[in-house]
Order: C-alpha cells, then structure tokens, then sequence
C-alpha cells in the first residue's frame, strides 16, 4: 500500500523515459501482464527467459537469438517477486521520490537478473556493478557505490577519448579464462541505457572515490588483495556458502589478468586521461 500511494508520479515519469528506448507504443502496452518467452544470448551463453511483462522483452531485444538448447532457462517466481519487493519498500521508505524505481516490471528485470548472475557462476562468468568503456580495443570499468559519478565520468571519457563507446552503463558481465577476462555489454545498463552487444578483453578496474576541487588527482595501482573486499560488494550477493565461494575465486583469478587502480578523482577532462595514459597497454 505504501508504495501504491507514493509511486504514482515517479513510476509514470520513468515509464515514459523508457517508452522510446524500449520502443513500446503505450504504457499500457508496458505494463500489460501476459506471459512471454524469448531466447538470448549473453556472455556466451544461452538463455531462455520467461516474464510477465514485454518490459523485459523490449529491454533484451538487442541480445535476442533463436536456438534449440539453452544452456538454463530463468523466471521469476511469484515468492521471489513478492520478497523483492518487500526489499523495495524499506528503500522506498526513507526517500519516496526513487518509488518509480520499483513498478511492478522493473521488479521483474531485477529479479531475472539476479537469476542469470548466480546461474553465471558455473560458466566463471560475474556480474559486476560498473560502468565499462572500450577504448582501442580494450575495456575500462569505473566500479563503485551509487552516487560516486560512475556515470559522469564515463561521459567525459567518450567525450575526450576518440573511437571511445560505453559497453554497458551499470551491470556488465565478466568472463574469466585462463589467460584473459573478456568484459560484455548486458541490458541491464542503468537508466541511461548505454549498451552495446559486444565484448572486450578488460584492461582496467578503477575503485573510485570522490574527490573535492581541492584534491589532487590520486591513481594508485593496488593488489587484488586490497581491492577484494570492495569488488564484493559490488558483485551480485551470492546466495550461499557456494556461491560466495565460487564468486571470490572468480575475483581472485582477475590478478595478473585485470589491472586494478584506487581512483581519487574529480570528474574532470584532466583526471581522466590520468587514468586512460596509466592504464592503457604500452
């Protein structure tokens, strides 16, 4: 009831942002609960989704494929959706304006995602919340919490770096193998909705931190040791012992594979090409 109450506003101005990029004709169209099945592909596997909601199949339509054996097949329960949102409203609670995060279909987005993370495990393959740029061939990732300016310096950085694109704006995957990790565009990309149906080998990590106009530019390359606790929290929550432990051997196989930087900075022009000369490849 609560978010019934509070949501109204917020959720009608989100659905109709999202209207032109999900290329739906109405909200009505968005917000209809019939069930659907598509087919994807992401970081290499093959996935079989059901929803309630043409949301989902409207955000995914970049990574659509047609193929006769998945590799697992995801929905989202009626439990599962019924405890997310019980998560929501205690976010909800403290600051009613992000409501609109939380309709009913963006839920469901959610909750698939988290599904395909924890099924991504057996396929050494991670979901991390960051912003990823390729540059050259190469990918950079900005990884931190909310509000820090992943996304600001992601703009400056294709602004000023020629041939630059965004791979994936909020939730990419990453693929380790035995002697590189590959990065992928998803869509699940944040509301920007930058994303690219694309991989690149991942040259960088950038743990930021803000800085105020006071403080010099500050890039330290630093051990996967130091940077493990942070790079957890920033990884889907495993669900158990197993998952946890899978999850951190995945991170532990970024070293010597990932270069990994403490990143104070301004969101400045400057600050980033102090980050792109440090870590490109010489």
């Amino acid at each position: 009831n609560f978010l019934m109450r509070n949501d109204f506003y917020y959720t009608t101005k989100l659905r109709m942002d999202r209207l032109n990029y999900l290329q739906i004709e109405s909200i009505d169209d968005m917000t209809a609960k019939r069930t659907e099945f598509f087919k994807i592909v992401l970081a290499e596997r093959k996935i079989e989704i059901e929803c309630n909601y043409r949301t989902v199949l409207s955000q995914c339509r970049d990574y659509l494929s047609s193929f006769d054996c998945p590799d697992f097949v995801v929905r989202a329960t009626p439990e599962e959706l019924a405890a997310e949102r019980i998560t929501d409203q205690n976010k909800i609670r403290p600051n009613p304006d992000v409501a609109f995060r939380y309709a009913d279909e963006f839920v469901e987005m959610r909750v698939l995602y988290q599904k395909i993370a924890q099924k991504m495990l057996k396929y050494n393959t991670l979901l991390m919340h960051g912003s990823v740029v390729a540059t050259e061939g190469q990918g950079y990732m900005f990884c931190a919490a909310s509000g820090v300016g992943k996304s600001t310096r992601t703009e400056i950085w294709v602004d000023q770096l020629q041939g630059s694109f965004v791979v994936n704006g909020d939730k990419p995957l990453i693929r380790i193998e035995d002697q590189i990790s590959y990065v992928y565009g998803t869509p699940w990309c944040g509301e920007e909705g930058w994303n690219r149906n694309v991989r690149v080998p991942l040259r960088a990590i950038f743990l930021l931190e803000r800085a105020d106009d006071t403080y010099e530019d500050l890039i330290k390359e630093i051990n996967i040791g130091k940077a493990l606790p942070f790079l957890i929290s920033q990884t889907n929550p495993p669900k158990d012992a197993e998952a946890m432990k899978k999850t951190i051997s995945l991170l532990m196989a970024l070293d010597g594979k990932v270069k990994l930087y403490r990143f104070k900075s301004t969101p400045t022009k400057e600050a980033i090409r102090l980050a792109y000369e440090t870590a490109r490849p010489r």
